[in-house]
């Protein structure tokens, strides 16, 4: 199935490509490495990775409730999501790499085998709310394209793809958009010349934000403290709220 541009055999290709190369950064981890801080707060390599591990068993259970029609949510509940990950983290290194490679394997199966019809089916997130099942590789990627960056193994910001960055720095702008959070800004993607706003609607904004669309990507979600970025008129970059 091929619409509107949405090629499911090549993002199950992408997903799987960006699985190995989190696979790859996390082999060449030592135990030390791996019981070490993450760029997350709270969280060891050994977490990220156990977390990448169930978030494919929570997408599974989607692709599940797609194909079938049968609402099966993403995790139990918050505090089991939470669990799974801590219990997890704390396994030998070895089991923690097998566990990401079948849980992302099963994954990948599953998306490669859905039907038109169950690609054409709504589902819902932990915060129940309802999208198109269509999004499930894309947010797969997500996951593993930004905790890659994350595992704080050598893997940045500049290695995601264009293609990524573009997407994910329009949705991320997005979601900030209408938030009265959120400083009113003009963001300027020096890439493509595309200029998004964030923010309270009603409010000009208060400056233009200019960078890379990979620079402000990681700033926008709070990846990195915005080295790079140039403000106009000039001064500090604001503080952001969360992005998710």
């Amino acid at each position: 199935m091929t619409t509107d541009g949405f090629d499911p055999a090549a993002l199950v290709d992408e997903v799987a490509a960006a699985t190995q190369q989190v696979l790859d950064s996390a082999e060449r981890l030592t135990p030390d490495r791996m019981a070490g801080a993450s760029l997350l707060p709270g969280w060891s390599r050994a977490h990220v990775l156990t977390h990448l591990a169930r978030n494919a068993d929570g997408l599974g259970n989607l692709v599940r409730w797609a194909d079938t029609g049968v609402p099966t949510p993403m995790y139990a509940s918050g505090a089991a999501r939470d669990a799974a990950i801590e219990a997890g983290a704390h396994r030998p290194p070895e089991e923690i790499l097998a566990d990401l490679r079948t849980a992302s394997a099963r994954l990948e199966d599953a998306l490669g085998s859905m039907s038109a019809a169950a690609w054409g089916a709504k589902v819902a997130g932990p915060d129940g709310r309802e999208f198109a099942a269509v999004q499930l590789p894309y947010r797969r990627i997500r996951e593993l394209y930004i905790h890659h960056v994350d595992l704080y193994a050598g893997w940045t910001p500049a290695h995601w793809p264009g293609d990524f960055a573009t997407r994910e720095l329009f949705e991320a702008a997005a979601s900030f958009r209408g938030r009265p959070d959120t400083v009113a800004l003009l963001l300027h993607d020096e890439d493509s010349g595309r200029r998004l706003t964030i923010g309270p609607e009603e409010q000009q904004p208060l400056a233009t934000v200019s960078g890379r669309r990979r620079t402000l990507l990681a700033w926008l979600i709070g990846r990195t403290g915005g080295d790079g970025l140039v403000m106009d008129p000039p001064g500090a970059l604001p503080p952001l709220p969360a992005w998710m």
